[in-house]
């Protein structure tokens, strides 16, 4: 009588193994007794080991791009060893590297939390929106003469959408001022006070390059008002603006090319 065949390994099975392998801490922590049980784990394991390497560069190097100015601020190795600490806890599960930091502001929030450099997660809040924003795509901006189409006195209800690549960051540190003044090639990160207070930022993609803008605190209420689809006038209300804000606010957003569509709120 032969002996019973073994049972097959599933693919699922084998591809999780796999995965975790790819992300574990060590060698020693995948599963080389399942991934090849018949060619033995010391010469497979020098073998993997190149897939493990590999993977972990395109991860570093994937959230090196996406955070430059974060690396610039903390250094090359400081920011080494962060990505191999959020790696461990937030491996990528997305087909496409570009995903790999989103969850990067959030888990740094916690990493650097009663350290003093809780502000490098809001830096990394706006780093990440720009990434965000490359890739929503964009749509066909109007220009401010098309609001002479509407009545004048139908102004107030009108509701503004806007381009799907703008984000809006609201920070307690002055996160514009150092991402802008780290923009050039020099790889010495340039200072700022961060005792200056915090600092209200938009970032959009325009003809397609991401675009970092900072607003005051009024601007920045009124523009959050219509993004959320409120009407102008009642924008206006909620934020506690007026029409000179307003004035200024509209002019900017549609010479940005900001604005995508115009239409009347519903009657209430």
């Amino acid at each position: 009588m032969q002996p019973p065949l073994e049972a097959p390994r599933g693919l699922h099975a084998l591809q999780a193994a796999f995965g975790r392998g790819l992300s574990a801490d060590s060698i020693a922590g995948a599963d080389l007794q399942l991934l090849a049980p018949a060619a033995g784990t010391a010469p497979f394991a020098l073998q993997f080991g190149v897939y493990r390497n590999n993977a972990w560069q395109f991860f570093h190097a994937a959230l090196e791009r996406t955070f430059p100015v974060v690396q610039k601020r903390v250094g090359e190795a400081f920011f080494r060893q962060l990505a191999r600490e959020y790696r461990q806890h937030c491996p990528s599960r997305h087909g496409d590297l570009h995903w790999v930091g989103a969850a990067y502001a959030a888990w740094l929030s916690v990493r650097l939390a009663g350290s003093g450099y809780e502000w490098l997660s809001e830096l990394a809040r706006l780093e990440w929106a720009c990434e965000e924003s490359m890739v929503a795509g964009s749509a066909a901006a109007l220009a401010l003469d098309q609001l002479a189409a509407f009545e004048p006195g139908s102004m107030a209800r009108l509701e503004l959408l806007f381009q799907p690549s703008l984000r809006m960051i609201d920070s307690p540190y002055p996160i514009w001022s150092v991402w802008r003044s780290n923009q050039g090639d020099d790889d010495a990160a340039a200072q700022t006070d961060l005792t200056q207070g915090g600092e209200h930022c938009v970032v959009a993609c325009v003809a397609d390059r991401s675009c970092v803008y900072r607003l005051d605190p009024p601007d920045y209420r009124l523009l959050q008002r219509l993004m959320a689809g409120e009407c102008l006038g009642d924008a206006i209300v909620a934020s506690g603006s007026d029409t000179e804000v307003l004035t200024r606010l509209l002019a900017w957003v549609f010479a940005e090319e900001l604005v995508v569509g115009i239409s009347p709120a519903a009657a209430a």
